[in-house]
């Protein structure tokens, strides 16, 4: 009963303060009726295509994503192979309207242990990109919403 109504409270809570999810909310005008992908093509195409709810025939701006993906090793074993990986992914949009033209850069990294089967890193590699560009898609759609 005590647990009810502790649920019960913070659903009242929730449901009077107004809160509404920003992916949800359709309050921001931004649309873009051009796009273009530099750098590393396939990711720039990803996030691209993760933006695709926001192209519009009559949308306002012209979006130009450049990506740079990067792995490196940060260290390694007595014998010289490799431990421990860094990858990082960095996207710099561009916003063009007319004269007018806006700038933003994000990046995302994160490390990972090397695996004895090279197949299984391989697929572990391709999930941990898979997992950046999402996190970058998810910064770039907050920015986007809130011009």
């Amino acid at each position: 009963m005590i647990r009810f109504a502790q649920h019960f409270i913070i659903f009242l809570f929730l449901v009077s303060c107004g809160f509404q999810s920003i992916y949800v909310s359709d309050k921001s005008d931004f649309s873009f009726n051009k796009s273009n992908a530099l750098g590393e093509i396939k990711i720039s195409k990803d996030i691209i295509s993760n933006l695709s709810g926001l192209k519009k025939d009559d949308g306002k701006y012209e979006l130009i994503i450049e990506t740079a993906f990067k792995k490196e090793i940060t260290s390694k074993n007595k014998k010289g192979d490799p431990e421990v990986f860094d990858m990082s992914l960095n996207v710099n949009v561009t916003l063009k309207k007319d004269n007018d033209i806006l700038r933003n850069r994000f990046r995302e990294k994160l490390s990972y242990n090397n695996l004895k089967s090279k197949f299984e890193l391989k697929q572990y590699e391709n999930n941990l990109k898979s997992n950046l560009v999402q996190e970058i898609t998810q910064d770039i759609l907050i920015y986007l919403k809130s011009i």
